[in-house]
């Protein structure tokens, strides 16, 4: 009895269009496989591999520019960039008094007029050149102002100051004024006047009164030596060889004057009296135990 003959799925599948297919595929990878067999036997059994692009991240690629930072702006060179630098213009970062203003007020002029003082240079002082131009007869500061500049801190000094505040030596130099005590012919400044005007000649050493100013510190100069040798005094009564020198003496200019040579128990040796007089002139002995004035003013060694 003959079996059924049952299909082969293979052949359900495998058709003509199928082997076809397979046909075309294999000739297209024959040439592939030859080649590869042909390289494979050059360069003395070494496998050669051909090389092909590659667009893996591995390849070499051109690296990122370096973004450097802008500097920051440096006038003086210093190092120091100027939003840090105290003194933007200056290297050798001197230290400067920080700006501050003068009020002055100027002849012929309503109001007043505003001076900004500012110092620079290594000594650290301030210009009134266009100040001075304008001439004004008094000036004023609103605050006080401390010494910063190597000259501020000599003027300090030589001023004599009990406080630090030199506010008063810039409105002296900052005023030019034609009535300035200091500029008479004749003016001497005292004993304390003296140490204030050369400090302000510190600070404003071409002053257009610089000079005059000069020549009533060396007159006031002259008297402080005279008061500290006893040959310069005046009211009061004063012992003879050791609180004044005797010597002759002259007084000028004087209304209601009496003085009087004493002894050592005040008897009087001599005296004088005079309502009004140009000139008075005494000499006092070494021998006189005191010597009393009243109402004659200033005694000075006569010329």
């Amino acid at each position: 009895m003959a079996l059924p003959r049952i299909p082969r799925p293979i052949d359900s599948w495998w058709n003509n269009s199928s082997r076809h297919t397979v046909r075309q595929a294999a000739a297209l990878l024959a040439p592939a496989v030859l080649t590869s067999l042909a390289l494979t036997g050059c360069g003395g059994g070494k496998a050669v591999t051909a090389a092909t692009p590659s667009t893996s991240a591995s390849a070499s690629a051109s690296p990122s520019p370096t973004i450097s930072p802008t500097p920051e702006p440096d006038r003086d060179g210093d190092g120091y960039p100027d939003f840090a630098d105290t003194y933007p213009d200056d290297p050798k970062n001197i230290p400067q008094q920080q700006p501050f203003t003068l009020t002055c007020d100027i002849d012929d002029v309503i109001g007043t007029t505003e001076f900004t003082v500012t110092t620079t240079g290594a000594e650290g002082r301030a210009d009134f050149t266009a100040l001075w131009a304008e001439k004004p007869t008094s000036c004023d500061t609103e605050l006080a102002v401390y010494p910063v500049t190597t000259t501020e801190l000599a003027a300090l000094k030589t001023s004599k100051y009990d406080g630090n505040d030199i506010s008063v030596l810039y409105e002296i130099c900052a005023a030019v004024d034609p009535d300035d005590t200091y500029v008479e012919p004749d003016f001497a400044a005292s004993s304390e006047q003296i140490p204030e005007r050369n400090a302000a000649l510190l600070l404003c050493p071409k002053h257009p009164h610089a000079k005059k100013w000069k020549q009533a510190v060396k007159r006031g100069q002259v008297d402080v030596d005279l008061a500290a040798q006893g040959r310069l005094f005046g009211s009061g009564t004063f012992r003879v060889g050791k609180e004044i020198k005797p010597g002759t003496y002259v007084t000028t200019d004087v209304d209601g004057c009496y003085w009087e040579r004493q002894n050592s128990s005040g008897g009087t040796i001599d005296n004088y009296f005079t309502n009004s007089a140009r000139r008075v002139q005494v000499t006092i002995r070494s021998s006189d135990y005191a010597f009393s004035s009243e109402r004659c003013g200033e005694w000075r060694p006569a010329r």
